[in-house]
């Protein structure tokens, strides 16, 4: 069992993923304190449920499809970008980081 919390680096790891959920102007403030602490987190793209932005980047950072995707990339720690997104998503608390 891997007692690993995701979004969370450690010693062995080096950074850990991180997914932004949302792809407004909220979501470019946090990608900026993500970027802060590169030797903590590495941002690997935002999550957004406006079609429009899917394959958009923000930032550098690509918006790789609609929020449901976090449930297939378990291993990446989450940033909630937009109000009541993390309610929606309903995973457990060790999955959310605070850049």
């Amino acid at each position: 069992m891997n007692s690993k919390k995701p979004g969370c680096a450690d010693d062995d790891a080096g950074v850990a993923p991180i997914l932004l959920l949302g792809a407004g102007d909220r979501a470019r403030a946090a990608l900026a304190a993500v970027r802060r602490r590169p030797y903590a987190w590495i941002p690997v793209g935002f999550l957004d449920d406006d079609p429009t932005m899917h394959g958009k980047d923000v930032d550098g950072v690509p918006v790789l499809g609609s929020i449901d995707l976090v449930y297939e990339l378990p291993e990446a720690g989450l940033v909630a970008c937009d109000p009541g997104v993390r309610d929606r998503v309903l995973l457990p608390d060790e999955r959310w980081v605070m850049p």
